[in-house]
């Protein structure tokens, strides 16, 4: 039986019971007995569900666990691609080749496109006409929950409800 099936007889059983459950001692019986056999369902079934919500959480963090080793061997990986790929640019400056063919590959010395870098050297001495004003603007969360807690109306937000979780021991 799905939980899904059992919660529904439960709930169907509790209204038949308020309707019909003072008629008669028998029939009062019969629903507190109908209502054990479901409960020990529905446990059984909280068990199998706590338990594949442990293995689905163990999954995870073993996945997680998993794709960061594999993003740090990417990182080294990337990171030996970049010297090997320097080396090789120095040592074609070093001889003075531009351009070399080889079995696999045709390697040749560029200049970067886009826009010329700009080096700033000391930016103390840097004109104010060149300077752009950030400005950022965060909400004091803390400070609205704490008016709000206080009983001061702060327009635009209200104190919510903590939301609910599954605590699996």
């Amino acid at each position: 039986m799905s939980l899904y099936a059992i919660k529904t007889e439960l709930l169907s059983l509790a209204d038949a019971a308020m309707l019909h459950g003072h008629d008669s001692p028998e029939l009062e019986q019969a629903f507190a007995e109908h209502r054990a056999a479901l409960i020990g369902a529905f446990q059984d079934k909280s068990d199998d569900y706590a338990a594949l919500v442990r293995v689905c959480e163990t999954r995870a963090a073993a996945r997680r666990e998993e794709a960061e080793r594999m993003t740090k061997l990417a990182d080294d990986d990337e990171r030996l691609a970049e010297r090997l790929r320097s080396t090789l640019l120095e040592a074609m400056q070093a001889v003075g080749l531009q351009k070399v063919d080889t079995e696999h590959f045709r390697l040749a010395i560029r200049r970067n496109g886009g826009k010329i870098p700009v080096v700033i050297q000391d930016e103390a001495s840097i004109p104010v006409e060149y300077r752009v004003p950030k400005v950022t603007e965060v909400l004091d969360r803390d400070g609205i929950r704490a008016a709000l807690e206080a009983g001061t109306a702060v327009p635009g937000a209200i104190l919510g409800e903590r939301g609910t979780r599954l605590e699996l021991k």
